[in-house]
């Protein structure tokens, strides 16, 4: 899906016009690159995590000459799948219907396992 299939899609299950659409994608993309160039993270409950990761310089081997090659230090984005996602995802959650938020909170009392048991 391309960002125009998107922008039509939010259009479609919003009622609002495309202009309109675009408008709140682009605001939406916009603001997330920018918190993440601030050096902020982005989490949206039961979508996911966006994050700049700093890697360190280090050096490496060239593999055909075997001499050892200098990899300045970077930094980019890394991005993490929330839970509910993920476990839909692997098909361990249903997808909620159309016109219900996938990317909401688990309902309480859904099923989740939680731990029980004594810690020593």
């Amino acid at each position: 899906m391309n960002k125009q299939q998107l922008i039509d899609e939010i259009a479609a299950n919003g009622s609002i016009p495309k202009v309109q659409a675009a408008e709140a994608l682009n605001l939406v993309l916009d603001t997330m690159v920018r918190r993440v160039l601030d050096g902020d993270d982005i989490s949206v409950t039961g979508f996911g995590r966006l994050h700049s990761v700093h890697t360190p310089a280090r050096t490496a081997r060239n593999p055909q000459t075997g001499e050892p090659v200098v990899i300045p230090r970077r930094k980019h984005v890394k991005f993490s799948p929330g839970a509910a996602f993920t476990e839909m995802v692997r098909g361990e959650r249903p997808v909620p219907p159309s016109g219900r938020s996938a990317a909401g909170k688990r309902p309480k009392g859904s099923g989740r396992r939680v731990r029980t048991g004594s810690h020593s």
